[in-house]
């Protein structure tokens, strides 16, 4: 099965995000259940025994993080994002890495994925709808770290707990 460490978020604003962006971007925005932020992708698993006994002990401070402004990747841009940053997300990353005895080929950067961007119609336009919502709170993610599955189907990805720790 296919599976990611991660946790779940809400964002508010999601669909008025959603319009301000329609005449811009074309791509493939994230269902509201299925926003989220991701430690790390673990792939295909047999059986997740081995990592639920390793993550069982695992200890970090849960609390409310708030997720303010958009930015994106890429050049031309291929994913616009929420933006999330906090020590204690970087932190848990971090002992997820140690627990599991895994490196990480790229830095992490904490974000919550909106839309997978095919075409950017207006790169100026873009940039400045992004403004709009710089430094603004857009909703919040509670710190809970989840192993998931990802289910993928014609209709999109579903997301289903297996455990949280």
């Amino acid at each position: 099965m296919r599976l990611f460490l991660g946790s779940f978020a809400h964002i508010e604003y999601l669909k008025q995000i959603e319009h301000k962006f329609k005449k811009i971007v074309e791509g493939k925005w994230v269902e509201k259940e299925n926003i989220h932020l991701t430690y790390y992708f673990l792939g295909e698993v047999d059986d997740p025994k081995s990592i639920i006994l390793k993550l069982k002990e695992i200890r970090y401070k849960k609390k409310d993080i708030p997720i303010k402004g958009i930015s994106f990747f890429g050049h031309p841009p291929k994913i616009l994002y929420a933006k999330i940053d906090d020590k204690e997300i970087n932190k848990l990353h971090k002992k997820i890495l140690k627990k599991l005895d895994f490196t990480d080929d790229k830095p992490f950067i904490s974000h919550i994925t909106l839309c997978r961007i095919k075409r950017v119609r207006n790169f100026t336009n873009f940039i400045q709808t992004i403004k709009i919502f710089d430094e603004k709170t857009l909703g919040y993610m509670h710190l809970k770290l989840a192993l998931i599955k990802s289910e993928l189907t014609p209709k999109g990805p579903k997301y289903s707990i297996l455990k949280e720790f």
